[in-house]
């Protein structure tokens, strides 16, 4: 059986802008920003493994 833990959502608002929205049961609604996508994907991984660890 299959269990949902996140739910993550990508988006480039500009050429200099990215965004996310992260989602857990645990720790609710969260929205980060960056300048480069890996910016923000490093700051969604920092979040995860500070709630799931």
């Amino acid at each position: 059986m299959e269990e949902l833990i996140c739910n993550i959502e990508f988006a480039k608002e500009s050429e200099t802008e990215y965004t996310a929205k992260l989602r857990t049961e645990m720790g609710g609604l969260r929205e980060y920003s960056g300048r480069t996508f890996e910016d923000v994907l490093n700051q969604v991984i920092l979040e995860l493994e500070e709630e799931f660890s």
